[in-house]
């Protein structure tokens, strides 16, 4: 490869041995570094003085000293050359990228809706390598290195587009031994004896008392938990019952390990967001993901 001018082309591999060498002060440590016989680098300086009619360096005993003409070359030749490395670092992070894929989500959605299905999106995208991001906090776009975001909410956060992709009914659920050992199934206002486990969302067992008919906010004499993933292993555990949110349970309901006792249910205030960035279009890989999951919640029990 070289770097065309009006009347010569000069050679990159001789660039890149004049800017060693003027960097290292040697001949030997520019060889070294650039994995080339001292020659070599020899021949590459003498190309250039000879296409320029220069002198470049000053040889003093086993070291070499730039004259003023090769200074004057040196610091644009340094400038170039690290503006094309800038470059073609950013071009090989930008292929690398193109098959990474950062997804955040909360740890309950990651645990319960996410990781059963991880095997379905990675066997139809083997190539691409995602990255789960679970955590409560609200991720900033424009600091955390994150392409799609499902939340959790009303669809409206600050510089960012939304999409709802599902929502979900709340229904009373607990253990089977739970269930059978409180005969619970055909008065709800039983429920207002026994405890009653909740998440930080606790106002919604009023909306389903509510909608039971039955008056009054019950007493939430159960324990409270922060995180819904804990939240239905408690449930199923035969700690109390907890409201559960249909996309989270919809596993648990089939495997057995939790039962839902009543026939109530009430649809949730909030609901499940694809979220973006309000700027540019999606990558591919983005798109891929998007796609998937609009396909899963269409299929789970969280479909609106």
């Amino acid at each position: 490869m070289s770097l065309d001018h009006d009347r010569f082309k000069v050679p990159l591999a001789s660039l890149r041995a004049f800017e060693a060498a003027g960097r290292l002060g040697s001949f030997t440590a520019a060889a070294r570094e650039l994995g080339l016989t001292q020659s070599a680098i020899s021949r590459h300086v003498r190309a250039l003085e000879d296409s320029f009619a220069v002198k470049l360096f000053d040889r003093r005993g086993r070291g070499i000293m730039l004259t003023p003409p090769g200074e004057a070359y040196f610091r644009p030749v340094t400038e170039g050359l690290r503006l094309i490395r800038a470059a073609s670092h950013e071009m090989q992070m930008r292929r690398r990228h193109a098959n990474r894929l950062v997804v955040s989500l909360l740890p309950s959605v990651a645990a319960l809706w996410l990781a059963p299905r991880l095997a379905d999106f990675t066997a139809r995208h083997p190539n691409l390598e995602l990255h789960v991001h679970a955590s409560r906090s609200l991720i900033d776009f424009d600091l955390d290195e994150v392409d799609v975001s499902i939340r959790y909410g009303l669809g409206k956060w600050e510089g960012t587009r939304s999409e709802r992709i599902a929502t979900e009914y709340l229904t009373p659920v607990c253990s089977p031994d739970f269930a059978r050992h409180h005969r619970l199934g055909e008065d709800p206002t039983i429920l207002l004896r026994l405890p009653l486990l909740s998440d930080d969302l606790a106002d919604d067992w009023a909306q389903w008392f509510e909608a039971a008919g039955i008056e009054g906010s019950p007493a939430l004499a159960g324990p409270r938990l922060n995180d819904s993933t804990s939240l239905y292993h408690a449930a199923a555990s035969g700690l109390g019952v907890a409201l559960g949110r249909s996309l989270l349970i919809e596993r648990a309901l089939r495997g057995g390990q939790l039962v839902t006792p009543f026939e109530i249910r009430v649809p949730a205030t909030f609901a499940y967001w694809l979220v973006l960035p309000d700027r540019g279009e999606p990558a591919p890989a983005t798109r891929l993901f998007m796609q998937w999951a609009r396909e899963q919640m269409l299929a789970g029990l969280g479909t609106s």
